[in-house]
């Protein structure tokens, strides 16, 4: 069995998860946490085959308590999948960097995260079975286990007339925006705006910002790159 500890700040969205991989063969979970710290804790405790992490943690950015991990000792160190809405070229450089078997952005279904977990799991056992590896099959079984490539946005989004009317809010203002006071502002729905922000982001046009509150999840704040 792969045992598992999910790390996600969303309370619902962790049962989610939870609930994803009860229906998959080979996985046990063996713990859920919140905060980086207690998933920090919890690691060091059960000791996991597999850790998916969510990146917008309330106490401490995913990345930096995935850097963490990677200094543990090898018997306690996990492999990780990388489960979060980030989008941002620089995020996905970092984790990539780090390790990530996997980095699968929000929103997906329980096919998807179904697929990627059985390709992993079908890859481990590949490799527990062997004594020895060939350089081709290592490279087959790199590839499973990593996923398809994370395509590359279109080089026309940057001349799309949204992103045009996006920029010049954000200039107008001269501070960040989110999504929802896009979505206000320019009639677009919630979702879309998210969506061109998240896009610009990647083309290194915006730069996104955490904003954390008292209680719930981090407000996400836009502003034109470099400024």
């Amino acid at each position: 069995m792969i045992s598992t500890v999910i790390v996600e700040d969303d309370f619902r969205v962790a049962e989610i998860h939870c609930a994803y991989l009860s229906n998959i063969p080979g996985f046990k979970i063996v713990g859920m946490a919140h905060t980086a710290a207690k998933a920090f804790d919890l690691i060091l405790e059960t000791k996991p085959n597999l850790v998916l992490l969510d990146l917008y943690l309330p106490d401490e950015h995913g990345l930096s308590l995935f850097a963490r991990l990677q200094q543990l000792p090898r018997d306690s160190k996990p492999d990780v999948f990388i489960i979060t809405a980030a989008r941002d070229a620089v995020s996905v450089r970092e984790a990539l960097q780090l390790g990530a078997a996997q980095y699968i952005m929000k929103p997906f279904n329980q096919k998807q995260l179904a697929e990627r977990l059985m390709t992993y799991r079908s890859a481990r056992e590949r490799l527990s079975e062997s004594e020895e590896i060939s350089q081709e099959e290592l490279d087959r079984l790199s590839a499973q286990i990593r996923g398809p490539r994370i395509p590359r946005y279109s080089q026309e989004f940057p001349r799309n007339p949204t992103t045009a009317s996006i920029m010049k809010l954000i200039e107008l203002r001269k501070s960040s925006v989110s999504a929802n006071e896009v979505s206000d502002e320019l009639g677009l729905s919630r979702a879309t705006a998210q969506r061109y922000l998240s896009q610009m982001v990647e083309n290194g046009q915006l730069e996104l910002a955490l904003q954390y509150g008292t209680t719930g999840r981090p407000i996400h704040l836009f502003r034109v790159a470099g400024k």
